[in-house]
């Protein structure tokens, strides 16, 4: 079999499609380091199913994928294949050519194919197995290998060794046989277990199956002498039911006349109560009115001191206006004398602007003759007269400039002092809001104070009434269930007392005793009395001797028994009091019991007796565990707490408890502690009606100190103050907002005047040094030419006054301008205050308008109050005597209410024997119908359908029934019987041979295995050790053949007891040396043992190809040509790849394939054959 080809795309650095041919016996593969040489040894690897990233030099499996570069794109997927010629027939002969491939896709999808059909990883490595192919046989081996191959790590040698011996397939059977020998072991062991449990279980089911059968034969018996007793017993039973029936209605008779009586004495009541709750609606109506009134006390109140206060502030605020109206006369004049002063200034100001206007006027015609005459001469004098004018402009400008900036100064200087008389005429109206501010913090706190102390009583007072109705509603609820609680109480006393007296429940002997014989001798059942969780244990329990007398001595019982005898009603039961004695008995602990004797309430005279009743009688306190007492001892009787069983003396009795059992037991006692228990229920009634009343009269106290209106008006009074000084605080806000304008203003006034005095003083300094210049000019003219000199004098005269005119008329027209501004100003403030004075007279209109009708309105609320205060007086005269009427009716009701209950109690001691008489039907019926139940529930049959013979119906009943719970006592005591059994017998027993057969077959079954075993071991051993002995052979021959033939080498078994598993040890021992271990031997000798141990496995058995990755690395030339010589020799039967760096090897192999990066991260591959060069040349030129 030959490798034709490898592909590669996507793996590792090989980003685009790469074929590598392998045509010839030997091909090589060099580069450089880096270049992706071993990536190609991984691919190969990795298509023959290499899972370990360790091998491949991955951290994980993913990393096989072409992760990108800088200009190329990261990779899909990675695919590699394989593809060789099967030309010797090592596999199957269906395949002639056989292609294997592998892809691995980023989802982390994988994919195996052979010859382009997906399959399993299995289905690759099962068809190499004993090939010599493989991604971890002997056939790729790489520099580091070698030293694992020499050092035996994680068994190198053992699996080469196999590989060539071709027992791997058998290895791997073995494995996977003793894992189903595992397994079935397992599967044995189980099965036994199951057999031991089901033969087990198999002979208790027999045994349960023989009683099952002799069970369902008693239950036949038992259920016809049942069925025939529960027919007689239904039919003795209703002929009881006609007499009760007869009984019930002549009670009924009696029951409808009481009720007639009770119900017209409470329609009487309940007239009574009609007009009780008119009187109680008027009362209540009348109280609600009392309540108005003091409600309009308070408010009347409130509203005198909330006018009071009112017209405080009132008179000060009309106080403070007619001051601010005095003030603003005076005010007025004098800015009046400031208009007239300023009006008189501006007419003289206006003659001035006039004269200064005409002056100008008359100054220019003069100055324009003067201009043309001095033109005339000007030709002569240019740049004298250019420059003159020139420097006349600026004398001019700069004089206008000082005359405007004079001008600002004065406007400067008048507007700071109107900034100041404003400040002066606003302050003494913001000391008079100061002053208003402060008085009415002062009364706001006062206000704020007061509804603070209104605020905690109103809050106290809720809190209080809220607790006194949680205490009412908590009182009346007791009070209601006091009452509840005595009239059950009560009723439970009429009930008992009447079954009391009539000796309800006794035999007629005993009724007729306790009538005509002594009062003093009571019957057991009055004489004990237990807690009620506990009667109807004690009475199950005594149930046979509860309606016994107990006599002092005998003499009182056979004088009884001689009265019953002499008037033929029956018999009766004594006990003899004398007759017993106080004993001792020392109490057992029973786990979950407790003595009957310790929850016994008892005379001492009679304890004796009920000592020696109830001795070694415990009660099982919990009904969960009614199965423990068959484990207590035979000589101890035990009741559970709800008498639902009773085990005494052998015998076990129990069942459902009826609705009346626990009744009859100390019904004099139950009575005595009624009667007191009732007396503390009404005491306790008494009391908490008392109490009821004082809450009731706290709950009207709370009512009627309600402060809310008050606490209304007050919030109110705060609403109106707080708006007035917010009014007040604003003004306040806006006066400091003016006066900081105002003296922002004054300021930015002094800083500009300042700054323009500065100017002035500059430019005055510029104007004499311009005039100077000016003279020095004239002067120079009037050397040349007199006359231009007398003419530019005067035209410099005329041009002075004709400038000076014109600054004359712009002072005036700025004094004009501000005079103008002062008397704006002055007229405004003249307006504003004229308007405040307006303002101020009409809100002093309104105060006093309002000041006389608070004045007014506090005398009619002092009237009103004074009436209120009057009516109130007699309203409370009228509330007391309601208050009167309504109690005298109250008590009136409660004497009905009296007769109403003693007719209540008669009714209900005709209820109660009704009810008795019901209860007794009932029982009856109930008693009936139970056995029809239990006819249908415990033999599966109707009573309605069953017919019995006359010989049947003869038939005493007493006997039945004894017959019956014979066979129901033998069926009870007969022991769990499993009604399965006889079914579950038979599926147990088919089960058992079912599984019988199957561990059969399992036996047999783990025979096969073994006797596998021990095939695969023989014939494994055999071909191993057959495949031994030549491979050391050909070491020994081809160690010399690289080294010398006086080199000593061997293989050895490590043990040969066991040779499928033990270690194989390497000797080698060069010419000359005597290593302990080839771990001491150099880096080539290691390495041509390693090849010498590899190449006498190919000649066991040759792979089809072999790769070695840089293995030649520490070799030196001479052994190189040494390992080039035996690769040449052993291609002759193998294909050989070899990736190398060295020049020897490269000349030695057939196609040499060039791996490089053209682009960096990606591998390319070029080939060269060697065989068209001559190597020795080659080498020569190498050398030189």
């Amino acid at each position: 079999m030959r490798l034709k080809n490898l592909t590669i795309k996507g793996f590792k650095s090989f980003a685009d499609e790469t074929v590598i041919h392998f045509n010839e016996s030997v091909t090589g593969i060099v580069g450089p380091n880096g270049s992706g040489k071993s990536n190609i040894v991984d691919a190969i690897r990795w298509v023959l199913g290499e899972q370990k990233g360790r091998e491949l030099r991955l951290e994980q499996m993913s990393d096989v994928i072409f992760n990108g570069t800088k200009k190329r794109k990261e990779a899909p997927l990675a695919s590699v294949s394989l593809n060789f010629e099967n030309t010797r027939n090592l596999l199957p002969t269906e395949y002639q050519n056989i292609e294997i491939a592998r892809l691995l896709y980023r989802s982390g999808d994988s994919e195996y194919r052979l010859n382009g059909v997906t399959c399993r990883l299995k289905d690759i490595t099962g068809l190499f197995l004993d090939t010599g192919i493989g991604s971890d046989s002997y056939a790729i081996i790489a520099l580091n290998m070698v030293e694992d191959l020499l050092s035996n790590k994680e068994s190198a040698r053992r699996k080469m060794f196999e590989q060539a011996a071709g027992i791997s397939k058998y290895k791997a059977r073995k494995r996977e046989t003793l894992n189903k020998l595992k397994s079935t072991k397992e599967d044995l062991a189980r099965i036994e277990d199951l057999l031991f449990e089901i033969n087990t279980n198999l002979v208790e089911l027999e045994k349960q199956a023989k009683r099952t059968r002799k069970f369902n034969e008693l239950k036949e018996k038992y259920k016809s002498a049942g069925l025939l007793a529960q027919f007689l017993s239904v039919k003795t039973l209703k002929e009881k039911l006609e007499v009760l029936e007869t009984s019930i209605q002549e009670e009924i008779l009696k029951l409808q006349d009481e009720e007639v009586s009770l119900n017209a004495i409470e329609a009487s009541i309940e007239a009574q109560k009609k007009a009780q709750l008119d009187q109680e609606k008027n009362l209540s109506e009348f109280q609600k009115k009392v309540n108005e009134v003091l409600d309009t006390i308070r408010h009347l109140e409130s509203n005198i001191q909330i006018s009071q206060q009112k017209k405080q502030f009132q008179s000060t605020q009309l106080e403070t206006i007619r001051q601010n109206l005095s003030q603003a006369v005076g005010r007025l004049d004098q800015l009046k004398l400031d208009v007239a002063a300023i009006q008189s200034e501006q007419s003289q100001v206006e003659l001035g602007l006039l004269e200064a206007d005409q002056a100008v006027v008359n100054h220019e015609e003069i100055f324009n003759s003067k201009q043309a005459e001095f033109n005339l001469l000007k030709s002569g004098v240019d740049q004298f007269q250019l420059d003159k004018q020139e420097n006349e402009t600026a004398i001019y400008e700069l004089e206008k400039e000082l005359a405007i900036q004079h001008n600002r100064i004065e406007n400067l200087h008048a507007d700071s002092k109107r900034c100041e008389e404003e400040i002066d005429s606003k302050f003494n109206e913001h000391q008079n809001k100061e002053n208003q501010h402060k008085e009415l913090s002062v009364k706001l706190k006062d206000v704020l104070s007061e509804i603070d102390q209104v605020k905690v009583a109103e809050e106290n007072r809720l809190l209080g009434l809220e607790q006194v109705q949680i205490e009412l509603e908590a009182c009346t609820q007791k009070v209601s269930t006091i009452h509840r609680q005595r009239d059950a109480k009560q009723n439970e006393f009429d009930l008992l007392k009447s079954m009391v007296e009539k000796m309800e429940g006794f035999p007629e002997s005993i009724k007729f005793l306790n009538q005509n014989w002594r009062k003093d001798v009571p019957v057991l059942s009055d004489i004990i009395y237990t807690p009620e969780k506990y009667r109807s244990a004690i009475e199950l329990y005594l149930e046979n001797y509860l309606n016994y007398y107990v006599a002092n001595t005998e003499d009182d019982a056979v004088k009884a028994i001689r009265l019953l005898f002499n008037n033929s009603k029956g018999k009766a039961n004594f006990f003899i009091l004398d007759k017993f004695r106080d004993s001792k008995t020392s109490e057992r602990s029973i786990p979950g019991c407790i003595p009957a004797l310790s929850i016994m309430e008892v005379t001492d005279m009679y304890k004796p007796l009920v000592h020696d009743l109830l001795k070694d009688v415990y009660i099982l306190e919990n009904d969960n565990h009614l199965e423990d007492v068959i484990h207590f001892p035979d000589d101890v009787s035990v009741i559970s707490v709800s008498g639902s069983i009773l085990k005494a003396n052998k015998i076990i009795t129990g069942g459902s408890v009826g609705l009346f059992e626990g009744k009859k037991l100390g019904r004099k006692k139950n009575l005595e502690k009624l009667e007191a228990e009732i007396k503390e229920l009404e005491s306790q009634a008494i009391l908490n009606e008392k109490e009821l009343a004082e809450l009731k009269n706290k709950i009207r106290t709370f009512e009627l100190n309600n402060r809310q209106k008050e606490l209304e008006q007050l919030r109110k009074k705060e609403s109106e103050e707080l708006q007035q000084l917010a009014q007040i605080q604003t003004h306040l806000s806006h006066y400091l907002d003016l006066k900081a304008d105002l003296e922002r203003r004054i300021a930015a006034n002094k800083e500009q005047a300042a700054n323009i005095s500065q100017e002035l003083h500059n430019k005055e300094a510029r104007i004499v040094e311009l005039k100077n210049k000016q003279q020095q000019l004239v002067q120079s003219l009037h050397s040349s030419d007199e006359v231009y000199n007398r003419v530019s004098i005067e035209l410099s005269e005329i041009t002075g006054i004709y400038n000076q005119a014109k600054l004359e008329l712009l002072k005036w027209q700025n004094r004009f301008e501000n005079i103008n501004k002062d008397l704006d100003y002055k007229n405004k403030q003249s307006e504003e205050l004229q308007t405040q004075t307006i303002n101020d007279e009409l809100k002093q209109t309104e105060l006093i308008e309002s000041l006389s009708e608070l004045e007014s309105s506090l005398a009619q609320y002092e009237s009103e109050l004074l009436e209120v205060l009057e009516f109130r007086k007699n309203m409370d005269s009228n509330l007391t005597t309601l208050e009167r009427d309504y109690y005298e009716a109250r008590n009136r009701i409660s004497e009905d209410e009296a007769k109403a209950k003693q007719h209540q109690r008669s009714i209900h001691e005709l209820q109660s024997a009704i009810n008795g008489i019901k209860d007794q039907k009932a029982e009856f019926k109930f008693r009936i119908q139970s056995a029809y139940e239990k006819a249908e529930l415990e033999f599966m049959a109707k009573l309605d359908e069953f017919v019995a013979s006359e010989e049947d119906e003869g038939l005493d009943l007493e006997a039945l029934i004894s017959k019956s719970q014979y066979y129901k006592t033998r069926i009870d005591n007969y022991g769990e019987v499993n009604p399965l059994a006889l079914e579950a017998y038979e599926e147990m027993k088919a089960r058992l041979d079912k599984i019988t057969e199957q561990r059969d077959d399992i036996l047999k079954a783990q025979d096969s295995l073994l006797e596998t075993i021990k095939e695969i071991e023989e014939t494994a051993t055999q071909g191993f050790m057959q495949a031994f002995n030549q491979v050391r052979v050909h070491f020994q021959v081809v160690f010399r053949s690289l080294f010398t033939d006086d080199d000593d080498c061997d293989l050895v078994l490590v043990d040969e007891n066991d040779p499928l598993e033990c270690d194989i040890d390497i000797i080698a021992k060069p010419k000359g040396k005597r290593p302990k271990s080839i771990s001491q031997l150099s880096g080539g000798e290691k390495t041509l043992t390693a090849i010498a141990l590899l190449f006498s496995l190919y000649l066991l058995k040759p792979a089809p190809f072999c790769i070695f990755d840089e293995v030649d690395a520490p070799l030196d030339d001479i052994n190189i040509e040494k390992f080039n010589h035996i690769i040449r020799k052993f291609s002759k039967e193998s294909q050989f790849i070899i990736i190398t760096h060295n020049k020897l090897t490269m000349a030695d192999v057939d196609v040499l394939y060039g791996v490089y990066m053209e682009d960096q991260g990606v591998s390319s591959v070029t080939a060269v054959d060697f065989r068209k060069y001559s190597h020795e040349i080659e080498l020569e030129e190498m050398a030189n």
